[in-house]
This record gives C-alpha cells, structure tokens and sequence, in this order.
C-alpha cells in the first residue's frame, strides 16, 4: 500500500506540530499516525503499542510521526549536539523531519524524497522509536550494528558474573570468587545450543530468537516481537536491553580480584569477543 499523504504535505504538518509543541524534553518519546482526509488536509489518529513492543499502525494510516532526540557530532566533530526531531515515516517508505539543535531556534526540515537533499541520510534517526516507526510499515530498521561478538561477550559475562555473584554472596558471609569456581559455567555455549560462536551471523541470532531457542539468561525476547522485527531491530534491542561489557566486568571485580577480572578479559580475548579499550 502506498502512502496518500505527499511528503511536501508531511513537512508542513511536522512544522505546525512543533510550533504547537513548543519546548519538548529531550529524553521524551512519542509516536503518532497521520491519515491523508482530502488534498493538503491530514487527521492524527491514534497508534497501539502492545505489551511486547509491538506497534500496530491502523488500517488507512499514511505515516507515522515520531517524536524524538539525538546526539549527533557537529560539523568540525570535535563536540556532540543534540538535535530534537519531528519526524514522519511514510507508508511507501520515504521520510521527512523537522529538527532544531537543542535550546536553539531555527527549524530546519530534510526530506528523502528529494534527491537534491543531501543530508537526509544522515539525518534521519536511529534510535529504537524511529524504528519502531518502521518496522510498523514493514520497513527496514536503520541501525548501527554492534559486531554480534558483543552479544557473545555480554552474554557469556551474564552467566558467568551471576555465577560469581551466587559464590560471593555465600551463607557464611562474602568471600572473593575465584576462576577455577567458574570453569563450568564459562564452557557453555553463551547464546544455547545451535548457534556456533565462530560462525554466528545477526541473522541467525533473529532466527533463533524467532524460534524462541536464544539463551539471554535473566533476560528473554518474546517470539512474536522478534519476528516482528528484523535483524538489525533486534540487534538494537539487545543493545539496548542488555548490561554492557564494562558493567559486568566491574561487577567481576567487586566479588574477585584483579586475577578473575584478568581472567574474565583474558577468555574473552582469547575468542575475539572484546577488545580492551
């Protein structure tokens, strides 16, 4: 299904939502629908997000507009900015935003329609609202991809930390962990069966996770919304889902020593997970 609203029409509305809006907080998220009622004319109407994180655009919507922010490198790259954007994804699939630099006043609008424009590309946002946006419309997500050894070093150093946790936390008082306590836990394939660390791809971890077969320890994806999204939708969840290599290292080193936390980077190094800053 194409879109019914034009992507010039689009930009006004954005323009007049943000006049209307005025000051929005920075870390505010919100997605709403636009249906085309006549030439130049549009309606909002309401979208559903279910509890699985699944966004059900109504039947007739024509695009999407999402509320939302980014730190972006400014020009010379030597500091950050945050742009706050209105932007509107449409059903056929271009796009088009509004966005001002925070605290600043000028409004400026791109369009992906327009082969003149640019800087669209690199405008258009990244973050898990906008994509949801997309996926909604069946479209692909836009993400910057993790190398999924990341997944691989985060979820081995879930089950390897709340292991060491378990020991530290022992019934006759707190006591350093040490390596040799941990050896079970850390042979295990970190993601489950099936999925080979040398060889796994992003698409494989979705299939898995389509499946409902992908072992995240305390954390879990629900099936349907994984099939929902794509490879790289998915990426971003856990990305986004999952503490970072730097937290479960830390938390190593408060129920160890120097020597666990040497051994915990030294096996991940050893497999090409993470590379020391």
């Amino acid at each position: 299904m194409t879109s019914q609203l034009d992507p010039t029409t689009a930009v006004d509305v954005l323009r007049q939502l943000h006049d209307q809006l005025g000051p929005v907080d920075p870390d505010a998220r919100a997605i709403v629908g636009l249906q085309a009622t006549g030439p130049g004319a549009v309606t909002l109407v309401d979208v559903t997000m279910q509890e699985n994180g699944i966004l059900e655009a109504p039947d007739g919507s024509d695009g999407l507009v999402v509320v939302t922010s980014e730190d972006v490198a400014a020009e010379d790259e030597a500091e950050v900015v945050t742009l706050q954007q209105l932007v509107c994804v449409l059903r056929g699939g271009a796009e088009v935003g509004v966005y001002r630099v925070a605290d600043g006043d000028d409004v400026a609008a791109w369009s992906t329609a327009d082969p003149d424009d640019l800087d669209a590309q690199a405008l258009r946002p990244r973050d898990a609202a906008a994509n949801t946006a997309r996926r909604a419309f069946g479209l692909p997500s836009l993400v910057d991809v993790p190398p999924v050894t990341d997944l691989y070093a985060r979820t081995w150093l879930l089950a390897v930390t709340g292991e060491a946790v378990e020991r530290f936390d022992a019934a006759d008082g707190p006591r350093e962990v040490d390596p040799a306590e941990l050896a079970e836990v850390a042979g295990r394939p970190p993601l489950g069966d099936g999925l080979d660390p040398t060889t796994a791809t992003w698409d494989d971890v979705h299939r898995h996770a389509r499946e409902g077969t992908l072992e995240l320890g305390p954390f879990t994806v629900d099936p349907a919304h994984a099939d929902w999204l794509d490879a790289a939708g998915l990426a971003q969840v856990l990305d986004r889902t999952l503490p970072s290599t730097e937290q479960l290292l830390a938390t190593l080193h408060v129920v160890g020593d120097d020597d666990l936390l040497a051994w915990a980077i030294g096996w991940l190094t050893e497999r090409a997970w993470y590379q020391p800053g």
